[in-house]
């Protein structure tokens, strides 16, 4: 290894942390304009969301309403499903 070599990587490190000071400062003005929230990203209901009756419920309903493979997905996105510690399990 030349001597070169450790004063090369001293002079690399050195560069890189001198660009990465460079960036945005994070505390620019945006002029007081708010972007809108995103729109919710689930096809699946408030209501079914509610509890984990009313999720069997809605499930049960689109699988016997929907026999074939053919039917569009449903869109579970930023949905919440409920959950339970103390229900008993559905057949």
């Amino acid at each position: 290894m030349s001597r070169s070599t450790p004063r090369l990587a001293l002079a690399a490190c050195a560069a890189v942390v001198a660009l990465a000071g460079c960036g945005s400062s994070g505390g620019g003005d945006d002029g007081g304009v708010t972007t809108p929230p995103p729109a919710p990203t689930t096809d699946i209901p408030q209501s079914a969301q509610s509890s984990v009756d009313s999720l069997i419920a809605y499930i049960s309903g689109l699988i016997s309403g929907s026999t074939n493979e053919t039917g569009s997905p449903v869109l579970v996105g930023d949905a919440v499903l409920p959950v339970s510690e103390t229900a008993e399990p559905s057949p």
